[in-house]
């Protein structure tokens, strides 16, 4: 039995943070219905209209769901959704604060339905505080930039990665599924107000460090953190990351890294406190080690003495680490010849448990392929009302 196998969700969000935290769960057997609006659906899915090679992303955050289609602004589909909600454990919401309320379809609204209803609520900036922000749109880029999270990377155009996407998809998975807990012991559901702001800023730890700790508030540039945390060029070509953090770390990388002891007792470095100020010279020092060495050469000197180190790999290469090819981290498995796309790689669960292994059954359905079957079959509905829904665009 698979950890949430009774469990149902209902996830009514879209892009990656919402769909994100339910993957989570329907990788461990529960029953994650996808409404999403006719004709195009969830927001990701329609780029894959025009160009499908785009559909095995959209996968990637929604393997093993399933996906009704709904018009939740007609009268009827919001009766669907009520009957959906009264069988379910969870609502996922990830759309601008009020939408779902314009529809009858908030919390408040849905918990007269079902009272021990979890209702997970997605926003840029959270339920309460001031409606300037409440009912603001928000994106990715948004949360890091309105959490000051951009600046602190020292990134100066679009970041690299969603990273407040994927972020609170993570910390929502922790939430349901904490709130999961305390309705098995109490039988109370709730509604979980989660701001992508609020934790994109309490991750922003130099933030937090600049209102009270004088030396991070004389670093200018933004992109240095800690002294020998860094990327470091070979001779070959490449890049290796090096960290050195403890005192032991230092007196070996200095001895029998760098073959200079000189530099334990030199007053500059002979503290870790005193290296934040030096970090630039410590860096020139160890780029210069790494310039005479292969990429290769310098892993295996560093690995000898338990210095942490890896290789920094690019995006064209990384899935050719033969660690992910060892724990069976990449599934090939599927078939996307339909979406013009020969091979496709998609993650397989990343939560290892020892005695509930999580699995990928299927990628994302297409749009509204259960809608017959959840209305049917779940819910009660003719064939014949269902083919009225059709006509009416309530699916």
């Amino acid at each position: 039995m698979k950890i949430f196998e009774n469990i149902r969700i209902i996830d009514v969000s879209h892009f990656i943070s919402g769909p994100w935290a339910t993957s989570f769960f329907a990788h461990q057997g529960a029953d994650v219905i996808k409404v999403e609006p006719p004709p195009f659906g969830d927001s990701f899915r329609m780029f894959s209209f025009f160009d499908k090679e785009i559909f095995p992303l959209f996968s990637t955050l929604n393997n093993n769901k399933r996906s009704i289609s709904l018009n939740l602004r007609k009268s009827q589909a919001q009766l669907i959704f009520k009957k959906l909600v009264k069988i379910s454990d969870v609502v996922v919401d990830n759309l601008v604060v009020g939408s779902m309320e314009r529809w009858g379809l908030g919390y408040q609204q849905l918990k007269e339905i079902n009272p021990s209803l979890i209702y997970m609520s997605i926003s840029g900036f959270g339920r309460t505080g001031l409606d300037q922000y409440v009912f603001k749109p928000a994106f990715d880029l948004i949360a890091q930039a309105s959490s000051g999270l951009l600046d602190a990377m020292s990134v100066k155009e679009t970041p690299g990665l969603p990273i407040a996407d994927y972020s609170t998809g993570n910390v929502a998975a922790f939430a349901i599924a904490s709130a999961l807990y305390h309705k098995e012991r109490t039988g109370e559901g709730q509604l979980i107000d989660l701001s992508m702001q609020d934790l994109m800023y309490t991750m922003n730890i130099r933030a937090h460090a600049r209102e009270f700790l004088s030396r991070a508030s004389k670093i200018s540039d933004m992109t240095r953190i800690l002294p020998i945390y860094n990327q470091y060029p070979t001779k070959d070509g490449h890049k290796i990351a090096i960290v050195v953090l403890t005192e032991p770390q230092w007196y070996r990388f200095c001895e029998k890294v760098l073959k200079r002891p000189e530099l334990i007792e030199d007053e500059r470095f002979n503290s870790p406190i005193k290296r934040f100020d030096y970090i630039d010279v410590l860096d020139e020092i160890v780029t210069t080690y790494t310039l005479k060495k292969t990429q290769e050469e310098a892993i295996q000197e560093l690995e000898n003495q338990r210095i942490p180190c890896g290789q920094v790999q690019t995006i064209e290469n990384v899935r050719d680490h033969p660690q992910f090819e060892a724990r069976g981290t990449l599934n090939t498995s599927f078939d996307f010849s339909a979406y013009e796309v020969t091979k496709a790689t998609m993650p397989n669960p990343i939560i290892r448990y020892s005695k509930t292994p999580g699995e990928l059954t299927n990628i994302a359905p297409e749009l509204g392929f259960h809608t017959k079957d959840i209305l049917c079959e779940l819910l009660g509905y003719s064939e014949e009302l269902v083919k009225k829904f059709k006509e009416a665009d309530v699916i």
